[in-house]
């Protein structure tokens, strides 16, 4: 009886035993809504993605045997380091990009089959070459004036081919925002360009505002010639006569040169 006792503890002792060993070996982890869970096998012939796609809610899994990986169902926010791009002519210019990405639960079986690798992973490696590449591509097909002046046109045909690309590798690109600036040198050029038009402006209106001023003085002038010579021509004795009888008091002066009358013409 009391080796019967022994055996059973004994065996209760490893049934304990195994049951902490199998615990202890099992992870119970929870993916957010926002998540999409892929279970990886890491030993065995089925070594790779289960055929079950893990999307929300509680997981347990053996941690010794498998590995979760997680991948965002939300909008990604990425942005990037400044880098060079060169137009049809070996133009440089900078441009430093912002870009919207996220990866679709049905697709991200098919991302991590793919790449084997974390989103910050993919962020620097995969995407940022398509990045990259498809600036540097559609950046080939400007000349240095048209890029300049049609940035926005060529950065929505970068994000029009970018939304492709990634596509084709699982990603769903939404929104890119950028800003594409030209290398100091050619900066410097354009900004003395700049400055050497205001200052033509400047110039040529401070011409016309001279020749405008020299217009209306010589108009000033004229008219006052004009003026004067209206005024002249119209003096004549019988209106000088007029005006002075006009101021006359009707007094007739104490005395007279010659004995002539004053103001009266009787000269027909």
């Amino acid at each position: 009886m009391k080796q019967l006792s022994v055996k059973l503890i004994a065996f209760l002792v490893v049934i304990i035993g195994i049951s902490i060993a199998i615990f202890s070996m099992m992870a119970i982890e929870r993916i957010d809504s926002g998540q999409t869970g892929v279970i990886v096998n890491l030993a065995g012939s089925d070594r790779g993605v289960d055929d079950a796609e893990v999307k929300t809610g509680w997981v347990v899994y053996n941690r010794f045997m498998k590995q979760l990986f997680e991948y965002p169902a939300f909008a990604q926010i990425v942005d990037y380091e400044p880098f060079d791009i060169q137009d049809k002519k070996g133009t440089i210019f900078k441009t430093d990009p912002t870009i919207e990405y996220y990866i679709e639960r049905d697709n991200a079986k098919v991302v991590f089959l793919k790449y084997r690798k974390t989103t910050k992973e993919l962020e620097n490696t995969v995407i940022l070459t398509e990045v990259k590449n498809a600036y540097k591509d559609i950046a080939g097909i400007y000349d240095t004036d048209s890029l300049i002046n049609n940035r926005p046109a060529f950065e929505k045909e970068v994000e029009e081919l970018l939304k492709e690309r990634l596509s084709k590798r699982g990603f769903t690109f939404t929104n890119i925002q950028s800003s594409v600036k030209p290398n100091e040198v050619l900066q410097a050029a354009i900004d003395a360009k700049n400055t050497a038009v205001q200052n033509a402006l400047k110039v040529e209106n401070e011409k016309k505002a001279a020749v405008a001023e020299a217009e209306k003085e010589v108009a000033t002038a004229k008219g006052k010639a004009d003026a004067n010579r209206i005024m002249q021509e119209s003096i004549t004795p019988a209106l000088i006569q007029l005006k002075a009888i006009e101021k006359w008091d009707g007094k007739m002066p104490l005395s007279t040169g010659n004995g002539a009358m004053p103001f009266i013409n009787l000269q027909k």
